[in-house]
């Protein structure tokens, strides 16, 4: 998702992460304005459930085995894990 000048220079002001924004599309729902645009809402149940997710993404990231993935070329990943031992680069 990409976020025009002035909704940057907003979120700038304001403090908003794009994160947030993300995790409100996620969660979220939508609801459509008189000018057939969507405002997008996290109301309660929306805003425990990203508490949730974000609680478990603290405790992945705590852990001494932190969590990687690979990617391929064409940007799909292809697998996921722990990291237990050092990783090799060529």
């Amino acid at each position: 998702m990409q976020l025009s000048k002035h909704a940057g220079s907003r979120c700038r002001s304001r403090s908003i992460e794009y994160f947030s924004i993300m995790l409100i599309k996620s969660f979220g729902h939508s609801v459509r304005s008189a000018n057939n645009s969507e405002i997008w809402i996290a109301n309660k149940r929306a805003r425990r459930q990203i508490l949730r997710r974000i609680k478990a993404l603290q405790r992945n990231f705590e852990r001494t085995d932190p969590p990687y993935f690979v990617e391929a070329f064409d940007g799909t990943v292809i697998t996921a894990g722990r990291r237990t031992r050092k990783i090799r680069r060529r």
